[in-house]
């Protein structure tokens, strides 16, 4: 069966590692005839979530702010699986990934992101990405999300590459959704 595929790339850099891992996992996911669209964020406006709770108290789930926010959320409702791809950065997403989840409060509130199905991808400069696969875990079972994948790679460091068996891994998880 088909499925749509939201990939939203929280790096600032368009050719960065993990969008390099997504762009692998959504060659795979296409080539089981799967419609993939693969968001950047650095190409958005997204404002920060400020806590006014105008989407809960006074209009049941939309924002008031007028940004590339408001473009994004019906991709986000109409998707089977949510893939972030995000650099690890000081312990967690980017903070492109983390202003996109936080605007996703509104939608959370309003019951319409409810089971879905999600995916991360992460690199490292360093080795550690225990706090960032946590996070993910955390925001699935808060979202009611399946988590059906988490591939990361740490050690990335400065000019280096990232290894192929990290690439085919996320063909086949792509292939496999």
């Amino acid at each position: 069966m088909r499925k749509n595929i939201m990939v939203v790339c929280g790096s600032s850099r368009e050719f960065s590692n993990s969008a390099l891992l997504a762009k692998a996992l959504c060659d795979g996911a296409q080539s089981n005839d799967n419609f993939v669209e693969t968001i950047y964020l650095s190409r958005k406006n997204i404002k920060p979530c400020i806590g006014c709770n105008y989407c809960r108290k006074k209009s049941k789930g939309k924002c008031f702010q007028s940004d590339d926010m408001q473009g994004l959320y019906a991709l986000v409702e109409k998707s089977d699986i949510i893939v972030l791809a995000s650099p690890l950065y000081f312990l967690t997403v980017s903070a492109q990934i983390k202003t996109f989840i936080d605007r996703l409060y509104c939608k959370h509130h309003a019951g319409t992101i409810v089971e879905k199905k999600g995916v991360l991808l992460s690199t490292s400069g360093g080795p550690g990405s225990d706090m960032i696969i946590e996070y993910f875990e955390a925001l699935c079972k808060l979202l009611n999300w399946e988590n059906i994948g988490v591939i990361t790679q740490g050690g990335m460091g400065r000019n280096a590459e990232l290894r192929e068996d990290k690439l085919k891994e996320a063909y086949a998880l792509g292939e496999n959704l």
